[in-house]
């Protein structure tokens, strides 16, 4: 088994009243991380059609530990156009009621899955491993995630959504395209951007969805 890391950022992790139970999502679909995989759509039907089939679910684990006890339950999972949606409850234990708390504080901010390869591909074109079809086994709360290029897709939706960045948010996100900015126009966009909203940030979308950044 190998063990994938994909960040979903606190926006994604939607608590449902005191019951310990959240959505959040497991993984980003069609991004590259450091291991040059790059999981594809319809890569996980096969895995939640079996577990729907056999009543299972992915185990919830601390940090990929399979020899400690659970931290929860996962209750619902399905293959969106953005990524694994995942819904799950925490246990009614110190460390679940602890680690639901931490994602609410903001302190834990990551999921990551743990799975096969079943088929794969390698993708010349983008020098990366493609993941045509894995078996899901479980999904952990983790504390750091490797993928730094998946922590992006909480900052574009923000941007999309019209909200303002911080400085370093921007800057990642100018750094992350392929556009090939020069360090100097990064820094020279960063120095005039006021996080209260004296930029325009429709430009700063324009440019961004220009060098394929958004799709």
């Amino acid at each position: 088994m190998r063990t994938k890391r994909a960040v979903f950022q606190i926006s994604d992790f939607k608590a449902v009243d005191n019951t310990r139970s959240f959505t959040c999502y497991g993984n980003v679909k069609n991004v590259v991380d450091h291991a040059r995989d790059r999981v594809i759509d319809g890569a996980y039907r096969d895995s939640i059609a079996n577990h729907k089939n056999a009543g299972t679910m992915p185990k919830m684990f601390w940090m990929h530990n399979p020899w400690d006890l659970p931290i929860g339950t996962w209750t619902e999972m399905e293959e969106d156009s953005k990524g694994l949606l995942m819904t799950g409850i925490f246990a009614d234990t110190t460390k679940g009621r602890d680690t639901y708390q931490l994602y609410k504080e903001k302190a834990l901010d990551s999921f990551s899955i743990g799975y096969n390869v079943n088929d794969e591909k390698w993708n010349q074109t983008l020098g990366c491993n493609d993941l045509i079809k894995v078996d899901i086994v479980e999904v952990s709360a983790v504390t750091f995630a490797c993928n730094e290029e998946s922590q992006l897709v909480d900052i574009k939706t923000r941007l999309h959504d019209g909200e303002f960045l911080s400085k370093s948010d921007l800057r990642k996100l100018l750094e992350s395209t392929p556009a090939g900015l020069s360090k100097r126009q990064i820094e020279r966009i960063t120095a005039d951007y006021n996080p209260s909203g004296d930029i325009d940030l429709d430009g700063i979308k324009g440019l961004l969805e220009d060098s394929n950044l958004f799709k």
